[in-house]
C-alpha cells in the first residue's frame, strides 16, 4: 500500500486532481464576490446550491492537500526536513479553515473573502509551478 501512495503516478494524479480542484474554487469564488473584485454581474447565475457546491470543494481541497502532506511527510520520514521544505504548504493548510471560521462569525465578510481568493491564487502557482518542475 505504501508503494502505491509514493508512486509517481499516485502523487501526479493527487497533485492534479487538487489542481482541477482549486482552478473550480477559484473561478466559483471569483463569480460569487464578482462585486467585491468590481465586475458587475457574476458569469453565471449564482444560486444557494451553488454556494453549496463552492464549499464542498472547500473542503475536499482541504483534505486533498492534508492528504499531499502525509505522502510527502511518509517519503521523508523526517519531521525537521518536512518542515523546512514544506512550512509554505503546512501554514497555508492551517489557515485556510481558520478563514472559514471567521466567515461564519461574520467577522469583516469581505476582507476574508478577498483574502481566501488571492491565498487561493497564490496556491495555484504554487501548484503550477511545483507541475512545472516535474
Amino acid at each position: 500500500m505504501s508503494s502505491f501512495i509514493l508512486s509517481p503516478a499516485f502523487k501526479k494524479g493527487l497533485s492534479f486532481s487538487t489542481f482541477a480542484l482549486i482552478l473550480i474554487f477559484f473561478f466559483g469564488l471569483i463569480n460569487i464576490e464578482h462585486t467585491a473584485l468590481g465586475i458587475s454581474e457574476p458569469l453565471f447565475p449564482i444560486t444557494e446550491e451553488i454556494k453549496v457546491i463552492i464549499d464542498i470543494i472547500f473542503w475536499i481541497i482541504v483534505i486533498l492537500l492534508i492528504l499531499e502532506l502525509v505522502v510527502a511527510y511518509i517519503e521523508i520520514k523526517n519531521p525537521r526536513k518536512f518542515v523546512r521544505k514544506y512550512w509554505l504548504e503546512i501554514t497555508l493548510l492551517v489557515l485556510m479553515p481558520v478563514f472559514v471560521g471567521f466567515k461564519a462569525m461574520k467577522i469583516s465578510l469581505k476582507l476574508v473573502k478577498q483574502i481566501k481568493i488571492s491565498k487561493t491564487g497564490f496556491k495555484i502557482f504554487q501548484k503550477f509551478k511545483k507541475s512545472k518542475k516535474q
